[in-house]
């Protein structure tokens, strides 16, 4: 198993207070941040757009996986390149084309993630575009709803995955997203995630400190016994 890669999620941060917060994340051992982009019509809500983008390119040195929870992915790959996102997550479900989308996020200068909703398992087809990627982001619940529960098919779906990947002798990592805290992370670790995206229900803790939260949530995934 590759080492751990955890990033934090943008929409779950105190958005007053976001200088801050990036801060935060700059002085910790978080990978990249996660930007969710949500059209209200892909999942029932609506998230961030690209006017924060800059701003977070201008307090913070990591890197940008913007996810998009949308169905037109062509009206958002310019703008949202252009405002600073250096990994672009696109969905199997809303693209028709997939290896056209991937070589259009790079000659815009992106890099491509293939992302699959919750309750969509891997296809036939699935080896040929995880081989195009940076990783694959697998959603454990549905984007837009902070504090759901994670959708127990989802685990499996990325056990198939991470076995596809490897009898392919594939080198793709796995990012899981959502309800990623100290009682599911081992088990989706387990199933073979490399990367989780931390939110509310484990990175963005009250009764911790991002640092603080970071090192249980990476030592809970160790340590079963560990909450």
């Amino acid at each position: 198993m590759k080492k751990l890669k955890v990033s934090a999620s943008v929409s779950c941060m105190d958005l007053l207070h976001l200088e801050k917060e990036l801060c935060d994340v700059e002085k910790s051992d978080i990978s990249f941040l996660h930007y969710d982009v949500v059209d209200g019509v892909f999942n029932r809500c609506f998230g961030l757009g690209d006017f924060l983008l800059p701003f977070i390119k201008k307090c913070s040195s990591k890197p940008v996986e913007v996810h998009l929870a949308v169905n037109e992915i062509d009206l958002y790959l310019e703008p949202l390149i252009k405002a600073g996102a250096d990994y672009i997550a696109v969905h199997y479900e809303s693209m028709k084309d997939p290896l056209s989308t991937f070589e259009k996020i790079r000659a815009l200068g992106a890099k491509p993630i293939l992302a699959y909703r919750a309750e969509t398992a891997p296809q036939e087809d699935f080896l040929v575009y995880a081989k195009e990627v940076e990783w694959v982001l697998k959603l454990m619940v549905n984007p837009g709803f902070s504090g759901q529960k994670m959708v127990e098919p989802a685990l499996d779906h990325i056990k198939t995955m991470r076995t596809m990947i490897k009898q392919a002798g594939l080198k793709t990592r796995i990012q899981a997203d959502g309800n990623i805290n100290g009682q599911s992370i081992r088990r989706i670790v387990e199933a073979g995630a490399d990367i989780v995206t931390g939110g509310s229900s484990g990175l963005y803790l009250k009764t911790g400190t991002l640092e603080e939260n970071l090192s249980k949530l990476i030592e809970s995934s160790k340590n079963k016994d560990l909450e």
